[in-house]
């Protein structure tokens, strides 16, 4: 995977927000460095607030950059006050645990290590077993922590299993309590469009065939003029509780379950997420 210049600001974004970083950086996948001496002028010239020996430690890295000393994923990371960096991938580089990501770490590995920030850059969409990739960093993230998902959106064709859509981070933070502190489209170079978080519900519209006057419709429109045909979706997820990872169930279906006296689950108790958006209608009313 391809540690570009859009994570590299987001993993930035969010290092600032966080009130720890004893625990660390865990990544999904191991992380090649891809990005030149330029986003570094890029990151110290935007309005972030940078301690003196953070801005210290950009511009020797920056230095390094033009040396063509190659430095890595993790020096990067480091430079950003963490105090430790790792990955999990089966082909081990980069020092990664050798672990798959198609199993329940916890329970396959019994590695139980939390982190203040688990990254899924670009790894998600290589891993078949969904289920086990959200646990997995639901695990791994500590409470106050932030799980950053950077995920092909629309287009990229084929060059994984899965492509994402803003419900699926929608419905898993109404399912397990997270707090979504940040929802953008973008491309690889760092150009993004932010979501406001008053606009959530809007993205979350099922956009209907031949509807192209839905302010969904226009914003991934807007999208593809600005950023480009490949645009990813990022999102930043924080934990709030202690809580074991549960399953979401998608927003429509929420009102079906919980009108049947004869399922019982955690389902019941889940926020309405995507619901509440346009033409998101539960099927119970599609049969009246």
């Amino acid at each position: 995977m391809t540690f570009n210049p859009l994570a590299a600001i987001n993993v930035t974004e969010v290092s600032l927000s966080l009130k720890n970083k004893n625990n660390g950086v865990i990544d999904m996948g191991s992380q090649t460095l891809n990005f030149g001496p330029e986003l570094i002028d890029k990151l110290l010239k935007r309005e972030l607030k940078f301690d003196e020996k953070t801005k210290e430690k950009l511009k020797d890295f920056k230095s390094r950059l033009l040396n063509n000393k190659r430095p890595s994923t993790s020096d990067f990371i480091l430079n950003l006050g963490f105090k430790k960096y790792l990955s999990v991938d089966v082909n081990g580089a980069y020092d990664s645990l050798s672990y798959d990501l198609n199993e329940v770490i916890e329970e396959k590995y019994n590695y139980k290590k939390t982190y203040d920030l688990v990254i899924n850059n670009g790894t998600g969409e290589h891993v078949f077993n969904q289920y086990s990739l959200f646990k997995n960093m639901h695990n791994f993230c500590s409470v106050g922590g932030v799980m950053l998902h950077i995920l092909p959106f629309i287009d990229w064709i084929n060059h994984g299993f899965y492509s994402f859509h803003p419900i699926i981070f929608g419905d898993m933070a109404s399912s397990n309590n997270y707090k979504i502190k940040k929802m953008s489209f973008a491309n690889r170079d760092g150009g993004e469009l932010l979501i406001n978080k008053e606009y959530l519900n809007n993205v979350y519209e099922q956009i209907k065939p031949r509807d192209n006057n839905s302010f969904f419709y226009k914003i991934i429109e807007h999208a593809k003029n600005n950023l480009g045909r490949n645009i990813i979706i990022v999102c930043a997820l924080e934990k709030i509780r202690k809580d074991e990872f549960k399953t979401p169930l998608q927003g429509k279906y929420l009102s079906d379950v919980k009108e049947n006296k004869h399922f019982n689950s955690h389902y019941k108790l889940q926020a309405l997420g995507s619901a509440k958006a346009k033409n998101q209608l539960a099927d119970n009313l599609k049969r009246i």
